[in-house]
């Protein structure tokens, strides 16, 4: 028997009652069919996304399904936020998924503190009461906006003001850095470090001062006005140093080179920091110095142990004459004593092997002569603050005349040995005017001394 699917009463070629329902209308143009689907696309496109987001409303906006604006609210201090209906109501506002909304701020709070260490901080607002300080604003300089420290170049090292520097402040081995230096501009960045590198821009900063350039090259002056610009870009320089010594953590971290820094930017800060944070930078400093020195740290520059020797013996020598010809005069306390100049001195490795010594551009023994007249000066003063300046010497009624009379005599005996240097021929980069030059800056402070 056939399948027969029609119904009993209804003819089998009748229409289907619902197949309007299941196909389109047979009817309709082509072109009305398209205007209706991009018409509905347009709708689609117009609409904007669901804006539900979960998790947002309190207990009793929740039960009732309500629309709770508890998200919205901004409580004040001290107060729990409550959406408006259940003000109104005087209902109590219940956040039941306080703890769930807690738990993802947590987690977004991790991830933002990850990529801020990553990336770093967005630059802060300008405030205005103008309350943030000048640390504040050279902190945020020297991380967030590009240096105003122009990149050292190696003609720097072959210029007469580095030749010059070199013997004013002896702090840096000429030999030893400048081989870094090149080591590193020959693809080994790791031979100069964090530290080397701020040792690189307070060279040009100095270099500044003085109105030279990166390259060594002494520029021209502007007058009056070309020096104030001048000293306001200097002091922009040691602004971000000392934000960069603040960000590296060179004051806890005792280095080699970190102490250099240090010795370096301390007498350029006048214009940046107060009395009190260059006195507490200036003791912290000396400090280092005495503990490196003391506890027999080793230099390893891989140039020799005259090298490695020179390297400590400068940073010794140059707190031992800083400290005294600053703190002695003025009555300040002393860390460094005579005793410790001792100790450290049989420290140095022998004359005895020549050959190391021609491999220096500085001789081992021409380094220590010129540093043995600053050093027996600073002895001098050191005299002076046990005799006059010094506490001690200040709560005594009277005057020790006899530890004055020896001083003076020091200071006699030092102003000879500095007349001595003078028939000293060049030696390596030092020339005949260097030496007097030197000589001459050293009598001038003997003299103010006397007086």
């Amino acid at each position: 028997m056939p399948a027969d699917n029609s119904s009993p009463t209804r003819p089998a070629n009748a229409a289907h009652p619902y197949a309007s329902a299941r196909r389109p209308n047979s009817t309709a143009t082509p072109s009305a069919s398209s205007a209706a689907a991009a018409a509905a696309a347009a709708r689609r496109d117009n609409q904007p996304k669901s804006t539900r987001q979960q998790f947002a409303a309190c207990g009793a906006c929740r039960m009732r399904r309500v629309k709770c604006d508890l998200k919205d609210v901004s409580p004040r201090a001290g107060e729990t936020p409550m959406c408006t209906n259940c003000q109104e109501r005087g209902l109590k506002c219940v956040d039941e998924f306080a703890n769930v909304k807690a738990v993802k701020l947590l987690r977004r709070g991790r991830r933002l503190a990850q990529v801020e260490q990553v990336y770093g901080p967005a630059a802060q607002a300008a405030q205005p009461n103008g309350s943030a300080t000048e640390a504040e604003n050279a902190q945020a300089s020297s991380s967030r906006t590009p240096s105003c420290i122009p990149k050292l170049q190696p003609e720097f090292f072959g210029s007469p003001f580095y030749r010059r520097f070199h013997i004013q402040r002896p702090i840096v081995d000429p030999t030893e850095f400048s081989a870094r230096f090149y080591e590193s501009e020959q693809g080994k960045p790791e031979s100069l470090g964090v530290a080397g590198s701020m040792i690189c821009m307070l060279l040009v900063t100095w270099a500044a001062t003085y109105g030279v350039n990166e390259y060594g090259v002494e520029e021209p002056s502007n007058g009056l006005e070309g020096v104030r610009e001048r000293r306001r870009r200097c002091n922009e320089m040691v602004r971000e140093i000392l934000g960069l010594i603040d960000k590296h953590g060179l004051l806890r971290k005792p280095t080699w080179d970190g102490v250099r820094v240090l010795l370096l930017i301390m007498p350029l800060t006048e214009d940046v920091q107060t009395q009190l944070e260059r006195l507490a930078m200036y003791e912290a400093t000396v400090s280092q110095v005495y503990t490196l020195c003391s506890l027999g740290s080793l230099v390893k520059s891989g140039q020799g142990e005259f090298v490695d020797a020179l390297v400590r013996a400068r940073i010794f020598w140059y707190g031992h004459v800083h400290e005294g010809i600053t703190s002695g005069l003025r009555g300040g306390r002393l860390i460094f004593e005579d005793d410790d100049l001792s100790s450290f001195q049989i420290t140095f490795p022998s004359l005895g092997n020549k050959q190391s010594l021609i491999r220096t551009s500085i001789t081992y023994s021409y380094s220590y002569r010129y540093a043995t007249a600053p050093i027996r000066l600073s002895s001098a003063c050191r005299q002076i603050h046990a005799a006059l300046t010094g506490p001690k010497a200040k709560r005594k009624e009277d005057v020790n005349e006899r530890g004055l009379k020896d001083a003076w005599e020091a200071l006699s005996r030092s102003w000879e040995e500095f007349e001595g240097l003078r028939h000293v021929g060049p030696v390596g980069i030092i020339q005949t005017e260097d030496t007097e030059r030197f000589v001459n800056g050293w009598q001038i402070f003997i003299f103010e001394c006397r007086e």
